[in-house]
């Protein structure tokens, strides 16, 4: 139980400026979402779901081929340098092209009268994959509290600024709120965290080599078209309702879908303090003659883990949904909250995935990774394009949940083929299955007020009960 006490305790360092800082964005989505009307906050769902995308192609997986190569003979300072000098390239390369591309971007993008969002986009990308490999650095270093505490200024920057200038200052200067603050306290939070690792960056500058690059990169490589197709299967839905919809609807959906899709966040929140946890503990674990029954105990708990966030989440989404969510134009939509227990169940099926990839990033097999994403993203293109059109975003929260489960059920048997580890599938079975009827019985017990609140405590001590004994048994077999 040693590793799994370790990444408990990572999680939770990581987790800090993760969980809270996401919580803190997660409460802010609603502030803009109660100044704001669907509408108004369409543009700001969309260019962060493009940000998605260039935040694969960027960095161009040089994050996981830093950790993958620094453990091998090389020197890890030279490992940085290389990956580094190659985010420095394709970064210039892409704010040269944006900014002298910027009428035709937005034009593509459907806000050719809005170009400064372009610019804002384009350098707020620039800096957050400048940043991206030097928070590996830290990681690789255990450097967590540092970690934490630089992402943690930049959330508690980016929230101060934002609370100010979106609520504030309009009333100060008489004006109206206008959603570009978002973009520009963006780029000075993201700013402030690359300036804060540049001491980090300077103290482990080793020597670029373009024969280790091309190792690197040759690494790599597939995890960009894996990351792409992640993306597809991620925000792509968001985009693809403007070719989909109608265009007098188009704005409200895509403000409606993307404001309640965030409310699918605490699951999120927690899988990302887990993954900046667990990754390095993946690699380090390889070489060891347990790693394997260390990787069944991690995924076994960290089912455990998302089972009881999914539970709670979809037991009270009414209540979180209609505290965080002022603005009546948002409840006003029929299918807005039957999207949250779905999305929250895709991501948990994500997160499994991501337990899983363990098997071709140590044997190089990072290209049949790919692949698995690709038939997801497949997936997810074919059912948007057939059922949106009829059924609205419903059909897009749906469709990343089946692009989910079929990547899921590919890398398990594919992982078992090339690197087999004997996962204890009844158990997460088990553990996912009770949280859905626990859910299900919920929605269709009939009570209503406190009576309803009592029956949904039982409901998540049962789960709690049930996974924890399972939790216990599969410790001690």
């Amino acid at each position: 139980m040693s590793i799994i006490k370790k990444l408990a305790g990572d999680t939770a360092i990581y987790g800090i400026p993760s969980i809270v800082g996401r919580s803190i964005n997660f409460l802010l989505i609603f502030v803009f979402a109660g100044v704001f009307t669907p509408k108004l906050i369409a543009p700001h769902v969309e260019f962060y779901a493009y940000a998605g995308f260039f935040f694969v192609v960027l960095p161009h997986g040089m994050e996981t081929a830093f950790f993958n190569f620094a453990r091998s003979k090389e020197k890890y300072q030279d490992v940085f340098t290389t990956a580094m000098t190659s985010l420095l390239i394709a970064v210039g390369v892409f704010v040269l092209l944006m900014l002298t591309n910027k009428s035709a971007v937005g034009s593509f993008v459907g806000y050719p009268d809005r170009l400064s969002y372009v610019t804002w986009f384009t350098l707020i990308m620039a800096v957050d994959v400048l940043k991206s490999v030097p928070y590996a650095l830290l990681r690789y270093l255990n450097k967590a509290k540092k970690f934490a505490t630089v992402k943690s200024i930049g959330i508690v920057v980016n929230v101060a600024l934002n609370v100010f200038f979106i609520v504030y200052y309009p009333k100060l200067t008489d004006t109206k709120a206008n959603i570009e603050f978002i973009f520009i306290v963006n780029l000075l939070a993201s700013t402030i965290e690359l300036f804060l690792v540049s001491n980090d960056i300077f103290q482990n500058i080793g020597k670029s080599s373009l024969m280790l690059w091309k190792r690197m990169f040759k690494y790599s490589w597939p995890l960009i078209l894996l990351g792409l197709a992640g993306m597809v299967n991620e925000t792509f839905d968001r985009l693809a309702m403007r070719k989909l919809l109608p265009a007098d609807k188009v704005d409200y959906e895509i403000g409606v879908y993307g404001t309640f899709y965030k409310l699918s966040m605490l699951m999120t929140i927690f899988i990302q303090a887990f993954r900046y946890a667990v990754e390095p503990i993946f690699f380090a674990q390889a070489d060891k003659s347990d790693a394997k029954k260390s990787y069944v105990q991690i995924m076994n708990w960290f089912v455990f883990a998302c089972g009881g966030i999914f539970l709670v989440v979809s037991l009270f989404k009414d209540e979180v949904a209609h505290l965080f969510i002022r603005l009546p134009e948002y409840h006003n939509h029929p299918d807005a909250l039957f999207i949250v227990p779905i999305l929250l169940m895709a991501n948990l099926l994500l997160g499994v995935f991501f337990n899983l990839s363990i098997w071709y990033k140590l044997n190089d097999k990072t290209k049949l990774g790919a692949l698995i994403s690709i038939i997801g993203a497949v997936t997810t293109v074919i059912l948007l394009y057939v059922y949106v059109p009829i059924y609205g975003f419903k059909a897009a929260a749906i469709t990343t949940l089946i692009a989910y489960f079929i990547m899921t059920v590919l890398s398990y048997f594919l992982g078992q083929k090339y690197y087999p580890v004997n996962y204890n599938v009844k158990v997460v079975l088990t553990l996912i299955t009770l949280s859905v009827l626990l859910y299900v019985a919920s929605e269709y017990d009939g009570l209503l007020s406190w009576a309803a609140y009592g029956v949904n405590a039982v409901y998540i001590a049962i789960y709690g009960l049930v996974g924890y004994r399972l939790m216990i048994s599969t410790r001690k077999s």
